[in-house]
């Protein structure tokens, strides 16, 4: 019986065709991330024409709740008893291209990285944080001291302790990174301060600080091996035992995982497999040669929402948003009038309509609108007189506005690319795409190699785990080089404060001036269409997996994370 899942939590990353190597390193959210579909040859680019018109409405779903079912059918999932053993190979869309922690981690990589680790702190099912790795996190009374305590007993998977010492190894390492430490620049010092304590001192404070530690910088890897790219010595269910890139990786079952009294993990073994093309997943798929596969195409999703043989899990405890990097500080995108014409002339319904099956909503930030952090903000809305305007008034000063479009060589972006192009086309605006290399995107927008760049991100269930891509502070992580007071003291007040309404009037400061400013095209939120399949023998993937306290962990969020320890397959 077919099935999906929407995940019950806060917020609205890896869609249908989220491309998630365009994705930030991990460095401040819980991985986000998106995947690549299809890496076959882009289309032309089109001629210069009208903006397309809107196509058939795409057809609704029968059932209204295929979308919010339970998963997995009508079984009762509390009815079924894990069963321990068995391997599965599962399909990823990105490659992997190593494992340094330091480093900005692609998202083939991370995915991997789910099966080997367990981070210092995890989400509840209502996106509360709550300690994992780590025993216990505590504050000073004005935040400006983090003590974090780790569970006894804790072994890396070479045997070595995963104490006080090397926890501060870690995120030393990861706060001296030139590449991702900005994500850390708040942090003066961290001090091992017993056998199994370490001390985070603080410029300032900060009370959000145990989301940041959900993603990469809460990654704990054995200290002789921090810095290296080839393996990934965690703490996790599963032991990497090979890695080939192009291919894909296999991890096994770690024997002495710190949680094998709750007898986990199930499975003995999971066999990741690299597969970019959308239609390629699916014929494995069919075949019987993966289990399952993330990131479907939004067709693909529909047709398996009526397959009997096939469960579908639809996450939207986070989901990245599909974008547009400015770098506001080139020409033409220094110009806000360029940016807010841009904003104007691109009809995001009608991506949604034509490229989402429907499935998606306009975004207007990284925050959806089903987001407790959510507000409205003054974002340019689709208007081509509007667009067509500000072109005249910046072209009487500086002439014709053109530009490159940098984006990864993956034939379903590069085609939503196009018809944004053609919408631009009819306003005046010359744009043309230039290709970069498969999982280049990070390093080039670090590299600030762009005038534009198509890119998913965001989405993460606490916005302070965004901050550092939208911060003045956030260095190389600041992907669009803006800097604005009003995004700052709005970042600044959600971080600081403990109390939701005094963060909520924090964030919807930053929304607004992110609105106001306009340094992304935003497009819609991938809600809908990030998703897994897998066959119904395979149990745990999109269910919530369980804390060590006992509570129940937020469920498959972006598409593809979630916790490999409670994954089983029926022998």
């Amino acid at each position: 019986m077919s099935g999906a899942l929407v995940a019950a939590a806060c917020s609205g990353s890896d869609s249908a065709d989220s491309p998630d190597a365009t994705e930030a390193p991990a460095a401040a959210a819980e991985a986000e991330p998106d995947e690549t579909p299809d890496d076959s040859e882009p289309a032309d680019m089109p001629d210069a024409e009208p903006a397309p018109t809107a196509p058939d409405e795409p057809a609704p779903l029968e059932d209204e709740d295929q979308l919010t079912s339970a998963g997995e059918g009508n079984v009762d999932l509390a009815s079924l008893e894990p069963i321990a053993g068995g391997e599965i190979t599962f399909g990823l869309t990105n490659d992997g291209t190593g494992f340094d922690t330091t480093g900005a981690v692609a998202p083939g990589s991370i995915r991997v990285i789910t099966a080997l680790n367990d981070s210092l702190v995890g989400l509840d099912a209502d996106a509360n944080w709550q300690p994992n790795l780590a025993e216990s996190l505590t504050p000073n009374d004005d935040f400006t001291s983090w003590t974090i305590t780790m569970r006894p007993g804790l072994l890396f998977h070479d045997g070595e302790p995963v104490d006080g010492e090397a926890v501060r190894a870690n995120l030393q390492a990861f706060k001296d990174s030139p590449t991702v430490g900005f994500a850390m620049a708040q942090v003066d010092s961290i001090t091992a301060v017993d056998e199994l304590s370490v001390r985070l001192d603080l410029s300032a404070p900060w009370a959000a600080l145990p989301y940041g530690l959900v993603g990469q910088p809460g990654w704990m890897v054995s200290p002789s091996t921090i810095g290296t790219n080839e393996t990934f010595t965690g703490t996790g269910p599963f032991i990497l035992e090979s890695w080939t890139p192009g291919d894909g990786a296999r991890v096994v079952r770690n024997p002495n995982y710190w949680r094998a009294d709750e007898g986990l993990p199930y499975l003995d073994a999971i066999n990741f497999k690299f597969l970019v093309d959308v239609t390629v997943k699916r014929q494995a798929f069919e075949a019987g040669d993966v289990q399952g596969y993330v990131s479907p195409d939004d067709e693909d999703i529909l047709d398996f929402l009526d397959d009997d043989e096939t469960d579908v899990w639809i996450g939207t405890a986070g989901a990245n948003e599909y974008l547009w990097l400015l770098n506001t500080t080139a020409a033409p995108f220094d110009d806000l009038r360029v940016r807010q014409a841009m904003a104007h002339a691109i009809d995001k319904q009608f991506i949604i309509d034509a490229f989402r099956s429907g499935l998606t909503v306009p975004a207007n930030g990284p925050l959806n609108p089903s987001d407790r952090w959510y507000t409205e903000n003054n974002y340019p809305q689709f208007d081509p007189a509007a667009a067509q305007a500000l072109v005249d008034e910046y072209e009487a000063e500086f002439g014709p506005i053109e530009f490159e479009l940098s984006i990864e060589p993956n034939a379903s972006t590069i085609e939503v690319a196009e018809v944004m192009m053609s919408f631009l086309t009819d306003v005046g605006i010359d744009g043309k795409i230039k290709e970069i290399g498969q999982g280049q995107s990070a390093l080039t927008a670090i590299l600030d190699d762009f005038q534009a760049f198509s890119w998913f991100q965001f989405g993460s269930p606490d916005p302070d785990s965004d901050y550092v891509f939208f911060h003045s502070s956030g260095g190389f992580l600041n992907w669009t080089n803006l800097v604005s007071a009003d995004i700052d003291a709005g970042l600044d007040a959600g971080r600081q404060n403990v109390d939701e309404a005094d963060r909520k009037a924090g964030y919807a400061q930053f929304l607004q001036a992110l609105g106001d400013e306009v340094p992304m095209i935003w497009v819609d939120h991938l809600n809908g269409v990030e998703a897994a399949v897998t066959l119904p023998e395979l149990h745990g993937i999109g269910t919530p997996g369980i804390l060590p306290d006992g509570s129940a962990s937020l469920p498959m969020t972006n598409g593809s994370f979630f916790a490999w320890s409670g994954v089983w397959i029926e022998q």
